[in-house]
């Protein structure tokens, strides 16, 4: 059997999206696939029946591979595809001159990333411009019909035997609004969390609906999690920082996600599950929801760059009200 080795580390987000490809691949080609990726994205890969192998960056790497694929920018983890012989490589490398590079069929891609040749002005000018999204680029790197891609998440049978659907009539919203360190103008200022969900409420109230709020909340910013809840109906808090899978099977019990450009949106996806996403310092564009996405991009000039701190004042609690408003009347929430 031939084998692809795949080096993918994180963000989190990515590597879930990341593994639509790998399943695509799987069933297409039938190689003994390779995954090297961080320990903490094991959760999200380990039921995965299309990964052969699942390894770290400290584990014992395999020696050789028909082909060997690395997604990443970071050296260290480039770094880590050198020590691997492979037939074909897709993606970036450590050159000679100990320089990172990447290959020519992968510059549709990396001509838009942090290791961009062309330099970061010309790569978020490209990232802007871009229409394409990630699946419909590396459908054609990877020779793989964009449209066998489908978004998949997979539990074990613990989780599958107790995941279902929500029977009550209860509506119940996820509400994924906080953002890491890197990137922290991908979420909303509270200012506009507030007036939003009070919004949302007055509104459902307003139709008599039955609704309830999660609200997905890791250590870091539990204080800020208290000062949503007081001014709203009552919120139960998710801690993500348990388990990733607990994360992701509350998130597939949601009716509905309100959610930044972050790993919460991708779950939703892997999960199927209707959500609004704002989008500032990155690509909406670049983002296949399947379907199952209403989202709503900053209108400030430095949208969909690689600022960690964009300006995101343009994605008010109108924009968001109006937006979510739209999407639940077309899901049929109301008679």
């Amino acid at each position: 059997m031939k084998s692809i080795i795949l080096i993918k580390i994180g963000a989190l987000g990515d590597v879930v999206r990341t593994s639509y490809l790998v399943n695509t691949l799987k069933r297409k080609f039938n190689y003994s696939i390779t995954w090297i990726t961080d320990k903490s994205s094991h959760e999200l890969l380990k039921y995965n029946p299309n990964i052969d192998t699942l390894l770290y960056q400290d584990s014992k790497l395999p020696e050789e591979a028909d082909i060997l694929i690395c997604l990443e920018d970071q050296y260290e983890y480039v770094r880590l595809g050198n020590q691997i012989q492979s037939k074909k490589i897709i993606g970036s490398y450590i050159d000679d001159n100990n320089n990172i590079k990447y290959t020519d069929d992968t510059k549709e891609w990396f001509d838009m990333s942090l290791i961009s040749k062309l330099g970061i002005t010309a790569a978020d000018n490209l990232k802007k411009n871009n229409l394409k999204s990630y699946n419909e680029i590396f459908s054609k790197i990877l020779n793989i019909q964009v449209s066998d891609i489908k978004p998949e998440f997979f539990y074990d049978e613990k989780y599958n035997n107790t995941l279902s659907e929500n029977k009550s009539g209860n509506k119940v919203i996820g509400l994924n609004l906080f953002a890491g360190k890197r990137w922290p103008s991908k979420e909303i200022p509270m200012s506009t969390i507030k007036p939003l969900l009070s919004s949302i409420s007055k509104y459902l109230d307003s139709k008599t609906i039955d609704y309830s709020y999660i609200l997905f909340c890791d250590d870091s910013n539990m204080d800020r999690a208290d000062e949503i809840i007081s001014p709203n109906k009552e919120i139960i808090i998710k801690n993500t920082n348990s388990n990733v899978l607990d994360f992701s099977a509350n998130i597939k019990n949601c009716d509905y996600i309100i959610t930044t450009d972050s790993l919460g949106m991708h779950l939703a996806i892997a999960n199927s599950v209707n959500h609004l996403s704002f989008f500032s310092p990155t690509s909406a564009n670049e983002i296949d929801d399947f379907g199952y996405a209403k989202k709503v991009l900053s209108t400030a000039d430095d949208y969909c760059t690689y600022k960690p701190y964009t300006d995101n004042e343009s994605l008010s609690y109108t924009r968001l009200f109006e937006a979510w408003l739209e999407h639940t009347k077309s899901l049929g929430w109301y008679m």
